[in-house]
């Protein structure tokens, strides 16, 4: 079987797979001692914004942002050095039962950012992770005002898990979802995480309802009610289904069964 983990360490992997969650979040993983990443100053009006992922099990909003030179690069190519990417991590509003708050596009509706992860990449940058190395990524997570909130010493945490991404990737998670979610209009529901969000979802009679792939699997859409039936989707591809009929329709992935939305049609 051919090896898809290749440019870097398998038994690294194994060894990150193994470790437990307290450890990885303490400083006990190789990691540099020097912060060579930066803060980004002013990234929200320099930097592009590449994604954004709502995590229906935690509540987190993921906000995903690259520089110039990392934006423009296709998601098949390693990126050239000077890249910068950066996610920005919010909670998410509730309403009074504890339930998320939805946007007009059935989207989380962001409340406070706490923590801003930001990568690197540059000539000689990642060597001090030794056997959990990602390339020439160095990592380090920055406050609001730019202030250091995890140090360059604990961010081992950080390139163990990007190990699972591995060279072919260039330890960069959801590289194919950048360009087909940075452009055109929004989905009103996505399936991130093995779920549907929102998982409910209220239209208008006639409209045309478009699911998003967020995942790293493949989903197939369908609903026992209408018949429709989406082709298998992989990462970053979208599926639209009209709905001419007043009521309330369940919609499932017929490849993992535990996956289940309803979509409330009226008038």
């Amino acid at each position: 079987m051919k090896n898809k983990f290749r440019g870097f360490s398998f038994g690294a992997l194994l060894l990150a797979m193994s470790i437990p969650s307290d450890r990885l979040l303490s400083q006990t993983l190789p990691a540099p001692t020097v912060d060579r990443v930066g803060f980004p100053a002013g990234y929200q009006t320099t930097f592009r914004k590449l994604l954004t992922v709502d995590r229906p099990d935690n509540g987190q909003i993921r906000v995903i942002w690259a520089n110039a030179v990392a934006a423009a690069t296709n998601w098949w190519e390693p990126y050239p050095y000077g890249s910068v990417i950066l996610f920005e991590s919010y909670t998410s509003k509730r309403d009074a039962s504890g339930g998320f708050l939805l946007d007009e596009n059935g989207r989380f509706v962001p409340d406070v950012l706490g923590t801003i992860f930001v990568k690197r990449k540059e000539p000689g940058f990642g060597a001090a992770y030794q056997t959990i190395r990602n390339g020439e990524w160095e990592y380090t997570a920055y406050r609001v005002d730019g202030s250091t909130q995890t140090a360059p010493a604990a961010s081992g945490a950080c390139a163990a898990c990007h190990l699972q991404v591995g060279s072919p990737g260039d330890w960069t998670f959801r590289r194919r979802s950048f360009a087909g979610a940075a452009t055109g209009a929004a989905p009103q529901a996505t399936m991130i995480q093995y779920a549907f969000v929102p998982g409910n979802l209220t239209v208008k009679k006639g409209t045309l309802v478009t699911w998003y792939n967020n995942d790293e699997v493949e989903h197939q859409i369908f609903s026992p009610v209408t018949g429709f039936f989406s082709p298998v989707m992989g990462q970053g591809v979208s599926f639209a289904q009209k709905f001419d009929q007043v009521g309330e329709f369940d919609v499932r992935c017929s490849l993992h069964a535990g996956m289940r939305s309803k979509v409330t049609v009226t008038e």
